[in-house]
């Protein structure tokens, strides 16, 4: 038995069209704005992050894999490797 999506677009995030921005660790690594989404693209350290609403946040600093995907309200994030996607809100 196969599994029917009413929709291609299953498997995306859409925020409002407010784009994105790449970060990987080049220079400092450190990015702040308002990102409703962090998307790993590549196995990533976090080593700060910074949010509103978003409870025990400082359990994020971790490495996460490649395809994790953190919801949230966040104004900072800095990694010290991989790569990621943020998602502007």
């Amino acid at each position: 038995m196969s599994t029917r999506f009413p929709s291609p677009s299953y498997n995306t995030v859409d925020f409002e069209s407010k784009g994105s921005f790449i970060l990987d660790n080049s220079g400092n690594g450190t990015r702040e704005g308002r990102f409703g989404a962090v998307q790993v693209l590549k196995d990533v350290t976090i080593t700060d992050i910074e949010g509103i609403g978003v409870d025990q946040i400082d359990k994020l600093k971790d490495f996460f894999v490649v395809g994790t995907v953190l919801y949230g309200v966040f104004t900072k994030l800095t990694i010290t490797s991989g790569l990621v996607a943020l998602h502007k809100v």
